[in-house]
């Protein structure tokens, strides 16, 4: 290369760090801005550094003693690596990129291409935690894989007239669907740490639905500016799982004689622009809507309080579900939540909830008995759109038992 084509490659590059460098320093991780800091000083060598090195740069000399040491490094580089991506995600022209396998950042010319581009996010994402939570998370996959294909043949002999009986109850005149999704509720997975280097477990919190939620999360908590961390996971309770899939089996949305299809979505992967052209029906707890809790409870009398209640506005009345049975509990009682609404853009959305999994299973259930629906409605003069609550309560081993609370018509 000749001096003066090295010399403007140099100024390019001292450019576009010293640009990164000021969206990095508005963050919260003083350590991820040592790290960028330390990777661009040491890429004007030839060797990169090593793994030890950095830890010891960022942890102190105590990391020669520590084992986590190195995974903390790469959970650090992994994260540095997805902010970058994350900043010149849809631009065009020179960008900096760590490449896999050395620690060093390089200006690169067009769109990085990484040898594991090609694989889904979450993948790689797993590749990138440490390696006693990444091999935990893929166990969980592919058991929920699974169970996908379980569930796929154990409903598939439900009959066509059933799903068409129960699609109509529930939507009367107008059973056509949009582009139907079936959204899944699903919740953020926090990093806990008790030292800023290894993991100690991955929690949910019910206030932390949403990156911008943890970020106003640590603005009221900051005693946790240190201990907790997002790596952008999300998990959806198998019981939501299992009851989506019922849901879009009896609704006739698995391809089948009519050709429908329902594609199953996290509630985490819905935007705005989905939710105006898409009918939405959610599967899922009520404290897992997401960014479709506003919508749902825009124009309802009841409003969510914490993840296990909900109350009647009108009433100043609290009903309390049980989100997870204690161990030796024999009885349990819930709150099923359904609704059908129509917005603004004409899209639908079906609401198939409860405080708790067994609410949830309960509401679903009702789609195997059509004339239910259909006595419901009657209750408030056929209304296209309305909500109902319904108390569930059982036992261990027993069929859960429904009793209608409240049930009303929507504008």
């Amino acid at each position: 290369m000749k001096p003066e084509a090295a010399d403007e490659t140099q100024t390019a590059y001292e450019i576009e760090t010293a640009r990164f460098r000021e969206v990095l320093a508005k963050g919260r991780s003083s350590n991820q801005l040592a790290l960028f800091d330390l990777l661009v000083e040491r890429s004007r060598d030839h060797r990169s550094p090593k793994e030890v090195e950095l830890a010891i740069a960022l942890f102190g000399n105590d990391a020669m003693l520590d084992s986590t040491a190195g995974s903390g490094v790469r959970v650090y580089v992994h994260r540095l690596r997805k902010r970058i991506d994350d900043y010149y995600h849809g631009k065009e022209g020179p960008r900096l990129v760590i490449p896999k396998g050395v620690y060093r950042i390089v200006l690169q010319d067009g769109e990085a291409t990484d040898s594991d581009a090609d694989l889904p996010a979450w993948l790689r994402r797993l590749i990138g935690l440490p390696p006693a939570l990444s091999i935990g998370l893929v166990l969980i996959a592919c058991a929920c894989v699974a169970f996908i294909g379980w569930s796929l043949w154990s409903t598939a002999s439900i009959s066509t007239a059933s799903k068409s009986g129960s699609r109509q109850a529930l939507l009367g005149d107008a059973a056509k669907l949009s582009k139907p999704l079936i959204a899944v509720g699903d919740s953020r997975l926090l990093a806990e740490t008790p030292d800023q280097r290894s993991i100690r477990r991955m929690i949910l919190n019910p206030e932390v639905q949403t990156r911008d939620d943890f970020s106003e999360y640590l603005k009221a908590h900051p005693e946790s500016f240190y201990e907790l961390f997002d790596f952008d996971l999300n998990f959806a309770p198998i019981g939501s799982v299992e009851a989506a899939w019922t849901v879009q089996d009896r609704l006739g949305l698995t391809g089948g004689a009519t050709g429908e299809t329902g594609q199953l979505v996290p509630v985490s992967a819905l935007s705005a622009d989905l939710l105006e052209s898409h009918d939405i029906i959610y599967v899922g707890r009520l404290s897992q809507l997401g960014i479709l809790e506003s919508r749902v409870f825009a124009q309802s009398r009841f409003r969510p309080e914490g993840y296990d209640g909900l109350v009647d506005v009108a009433k100043r009345r609290k009903f309390q579900g049980q989100v997870y049975r204690g161990e030796g509990s024999a009885s349990a009682k819930d709150y099923g939540y359904l609704a059908v609404r129509t917005g603004s853009s004409g899209r639908r959305m079906i609401v198939l909830a409860g405080i708790g999994d067994s609410g949830t299973n309960a509401i679903v259930d009702l789609m195997k008995t059509p004339h239910v629906i259909s006595a419901l409605k009657r209750k408030i003069g056929g209304a296209r759109n309305f909500e109902a609550l319904f108390e569930v309560t059982g036992s261990s081993g027993a069929p859960s038992q429904k009793r209608l609370v409240s049930v009303h018509a929507l504008n």
